[in-house]
C-alpha cells in the first residue's frame, strides 16, 4: 500500500495552503458536533466532498438511544448493547457511551434540535431491535438524522471560527515527526488541489456501503477516512464487521442507495412474514422479530432460500393508517409513491450493507495511532458496537466520541503546524485506466465484497474474493491519481482489502462475521 495518492508530492509546497488549529473531515452529525464543541477560539474547517443532505447521518431514521425514564438505567442499556455486541464489545467504552448519552441528548434539547414531545412536554420514546424497553429520542417520527444534521448545519453557519468547505475532498493525510501536519484536499468546484495546514485533525467520513452492491448508503460512503487513515499508519480493527439491515423496502433492480424501513416498524409491533403469511420469527430468538439485526437478517435470507422467494414482508397491519402516518410520514411517503396501501398491504423488503462495525481504531477520547489524528462516528472502531450494533447507538456514538474528541484537542497546548508542508518523496504510479475500465473494475469489487463478504460467508467463497480484492488492490496502487473518482476507486481497495484480510483472518462465527461452513 503506497503512503499517498496525490500524484506530485514532490512538488507539495507549491499547493496554495491554508492554515488552521483543527481541520475536521466529515459534515454529518459526528464531524458537525465535534467542530461545535471545540473552543471558540481555535480555528477550524469543516471539509465535505459533498453537502449536508448527502450522509448517513442525514438519512438516518430510527433516533438516538439513551437512558432518558426513571424505568431505564446506564447498566439495561449497557446489557443490551453488548448482547447485540456478541461479546466482542469493549466494556469501557460501552459504559462511557451509555453514561453521557443522557447529557449529550440534553445539550441537543439546548440548541433546539426539533425532537418529538408529548403533550406533557416529555420525549416520546421509540424502541428497536435488541432494546427491552423504550428509549430512543426522535424527530418529526423517523427523520431523526435529517433534523439533527440541519439543525447542528444551521448552527456551525453562525460560529466565526469554523469554516465549511463544500465538495472538498481529502486526498491524504500529511505527517512529519510529530504526526498529522495536515491535509491534501480537492476542489471539486475549482478542479484544483490544495494543502490545509493543521496539527489536529478530526476523521468524520462515514461508513463503506458504497463498497457493496446493495446499501442504505449515499454515494460517497466509499469509506475514503478509513484509507488515507490507513495509509498514514493508523490501525485498523474489527474490519469483518459489515452490518446488514433486515428490512431495506424491495424496489426495481435494487442497484445505488436503498430507502430503509426503520427497526422502530417493528419497535411499534410490525411482523415479518414470508410469503404464505407465515410469522417466521417466531422461536428463532427470546425477542422474536425484535432480536439483533444479524440475527434478523440470517432468519429472512434462511427463509428466502427454504421458500426460494425473493423477499420477505413487513406486516404493519397492526397499527391504524392514522398511527402509521402520523409516526413514520417519510416511509409512508415513500410507500405510497410505490402504491403500497398502509396499513393493509404488507411492505415488500430485503436485507442489505447498512452499517460498518470496524475501522480506525480509537482510545477513548477518539485519537488514533497516529498523533494528531482523531477519528468518530462510522469511520471509526471505538469499540462499543464489538460484532453487531445495536439500534440506534450510531448516532449516540457520534455525539459521545465527537464530543470527547473535541475535549481532548481542547485539553491540548494550541499549537500551529506551519504553513510550509514538509519534504515528502513521490512513489511511482504510472497506470492510468479509461473511465470504462474503472467502471468496470468497481462493479467487480461490489460484486466480490458482496459474494464473499455478505451476511452469510463460506470459506472457499471468501477465499476467492481475497484474491480477487487482492488483485485490484495491487493494481489501483500503481494507478495515477489525478481526479475524484480514481481517488474513490484506490481507497475503496484499501478498504475492501482490509476487510476481507480480517475476515478470512477470523475462524469462529460471531455477530455480523458469520461463517456458514
Amino acid at each position: 500500500m503506497r503512503r499517498y495518492l496525490y500524484s506530485d508530492m514532490q512538488n507539495l509546497a507549491s499547493l496554495p495552503t491554508q492554515a488552521f488549529d483543527v481541520v475536521v473531515v466529515g459534515s454529518g452529525i459526528a464531524g458537525l458536533y465535534a467542530a461545535l464543541n471545540l473552543d471558540s477560539d481555535l480555528k477550524v474547517a469543516i471539509l465535505t466532498k459533498s453537502e449536508l443532505k448527502d450522509s448517513n447521518s442525514w438519512q438516518a431514521q430510527g433516533g438516538i438511544a439513551a437512558v432518558l425514564t426513571d424505568e431505564d438505567c446506564f447498566q439495561l442499556h449497557f446489557e443490551d448493547t453488548v448482547t447485540a455486541g456478541a461479546g466482542l464489545c469493549k466494556e469501557e467504552a460501552v459504559r462511557v457511551l451509555v453514561e453521557e448519552g443522557p447529557e449529550n441528548i440534553h445539550i441537543l434539547e439546548d440548541w433546539e434540535v426539533p425532537f418529538d414531545y408529548n403533550e406533557s412536554g416529555r420525549l416520546i420514546l421509540g424502541r428497536e431491535g435488541g432494546h427491552r424497553l423504550r428509549r430512543i429520542a426522535h424527530c418529526d417520527g423517523d427523520a431523526t438524522g435529517r433534523e439533527t444534521t440541519k439543525r447542528l448545519g444551521e448552527i456551525v453557519m453562525t460560529r466565526e471560527n469554523i469554516t465549511p468547505f463544500f465538495r472538498h475532498q481529502m486526498t491524504d493525510i500529511v505527517t512529519d515527526e510529530k504526526g498529522v501536519c495536515g491535509v491534501v484536499v480537492y476542489d471539486e468546484k475549482s478542479r484544483a488541489w490544495s494543502y490545509f495546514a493543521s496539527r489536529h485533525v478530526i476523521l468524520a467520513t462515514g461508513g463503506i456501503g458504497q463498497l457493496y452492491t446493495h446499501t442504505t448508503n449515499p454515494r460517497g460512503a466509499v469509506g475514503d477516512g478509513m484509507a488515507a487513515a490507513f495509509r498514514a499508519g493508523a490501525k485498523p480493527e474489527n474490519m469483518e464487521m459489515v452490518q446488514f439491515h433486515p428490512t431495506t423496502l424491495m424496489s426495481g433492480e435494487m442497484e445505488g442507495r436503498l430507502f430503509l424501513i426503520s427497526e422502530a416498524v417493528r419497535g411499534e409491533g410490525a411482523i415479518l412474514r414470508n410469503g404464505r403469511g407465515e410469522n417466521f420469527m417466531q422461536g428463532k430468538h427470546p425477542m422474536a422479530d425484535l432480536a439483533p439485526r444479524d440475527i434478523v437478517t440470517r432468519n429472512i435470507l434462511k427463509e428466502l432460500r427454504r421458500t426460494g422467494e425473493d423477499r420477505a414482508w413487513l406486516d404493519c397491519s397492526n397499527m391504524t393508517r392514522e398511527f402509521f402516518f402520523r409516526r413514520f410520514p417519510n416511509i409512508s411517503a415513500q410507500c405510497q409513491k410505490m402504491g403500497i396501501e398502509l396499513t393493509s398491504d404488507f411492505i415488500p423488503i430485503h436485507p442489505a450493507q447498512h452499517y460498518f462495525m470496524g475501522g480506525v481504531a480509537t482510545d477513548l477520547f477518539g485519537e488514533t495511532s497516529v498523533p494528531g489524528l482523531f477519528a468518530c462516528g462510522e469511520v471509526s472502531c471505538t469499540g462499543v458496537h464489538g460484532a453487531n450494533r445495536l439500534a440506534s447507538n450510531s448516532m449516540l456514538e457520534c455525539l459521545v466520541f465527537g464530543r470527547r474528541c473535541a475535549i481532548s484537542i481542547n485539553r491540548l497546548a494550541k499549537e500551529s503546524a506551519s504553513p510550509t508542508p514538509p519534504a515528502v518523496s513521490g512513489e511511482t504510479a504510472f497506470l492510468k485506466p479509461s473511465p470504462e475500465e474503472k467502471r468496470s473494475d468497481r462493479m467487480k469489487l461490489r460484486k466480490a465484497l458482496s459474494h464473499a463478504f455478505g451476511a452469510v460467508r463460506k470459506t472457499e467463497q471468501m477465499q476467492y474474493g481475497l484474491e480477487t480484492i487482492t488483485a485490484l488492490a495491487e493494481k489501483y496502487d500503481r494507478v495515477v491519481c489525478e481526479d475524484p473518482s480514481t481517488v474513490e476507486m484506490c481507497n475503496m481497495t484499501v478498504v475492501a482489502l482490509e476487510i476481507a484480510k480480517a475476515a478470512v483472518a477470523r475462524k469462529e462465527s460471531i455477530g455480523s462475521h458469520y461463517v456458514e461452513d
